[in-house]
């Protein structure tokens, strides 16, 4: 069978794009964190770490077996992740959290579709990232079982996650443009979008 290839938005939504190789993904941006202290209340870097290495492990269990909260790797509530795709445009985060700008990519089939007709798929695809217009690196995670292949309509389910942990400051209050460009066998294709990060004590800072 065809694979499918899947973007996901929030954990509770998804986008499903079903093509021979992969098409259009989200962002994930990268930036150096400089150091900054936690605020009580808002999500920590611990959160977006579990964010970026975690949720489609740990946090697609954490979904269907217990309930979830803003710090889980699962994001139910959608404070941490920024995922660039259109659902997203013109979402509002707060500068207190730390964030973690991110795609991932997932891949799956019937029973029969295993972790190396995965890999061959998913390793040909390359991530090019812009924060505003300037290029910028990110880190990728290794290609994984997804734990949770029926969130797709699957019987197995793979994928790696791409993007960067932003430290409160990393991202200054006001707009901010993300885009990808995606280029794999098939070609290339981009994705743009605008997220608003919040001044403490407005917004989404509330």
């Amino acid at each position: 069978m065809k694979p499918f290839f899947c973007h996901t938005n929030r954990p509770f939504g998804v986008i499903r794009k079903v093509v021979v190789v992969a098409g259009l993904l989200g962002i994930a941006v990268s930036m150096n964190c400089a150091p900054a202290q936690a605020v009580p209340g808002r999500a920590s870097r611990g959160d977006a770490e579990a964010v970026l290495h975690a949720s489609g492990t740990g946090g697609a269990a954490i979904r269907n077996h217990g309930p979830v909260h803003g710090g889980s790797p699962a994001d139910i509530d959608g404070r941490v992740s920024i995922r660039v795709l259109q659902p997203v445009d013109g979402r509002h985060f707060c500068q207190d959290d730390w964030h973690v700008i991110l795609v991932a990519e997932h891949i799956g089939g019937d029973k029969s579709f295993t972790m190396q007709n995965a890999k061959a798929e998913l390793n040909s695809v390359r991530l090019d990232f812009f924060l505003d217009g300037a290029p910028l690196a990110t880190e990728r995670t290794s290609i994984k079982r997804f734990l949770d292949p029926g969130f797709f309509e699957l019987e197995e389910a793979y994928f790696f996650q791409q993007g960067a942990i932003m430290a409160p400051g990393d991202l200054t209050v006001g707009p901010h443009s993300l885009r990808v460009v995606e280029t794999d066998p098939a070609g290339s294709g981009e994705n743009d979008i605008t997220v608003w990060i919040d001044a403490t004590g407005t917004g989404a800072c509330l």
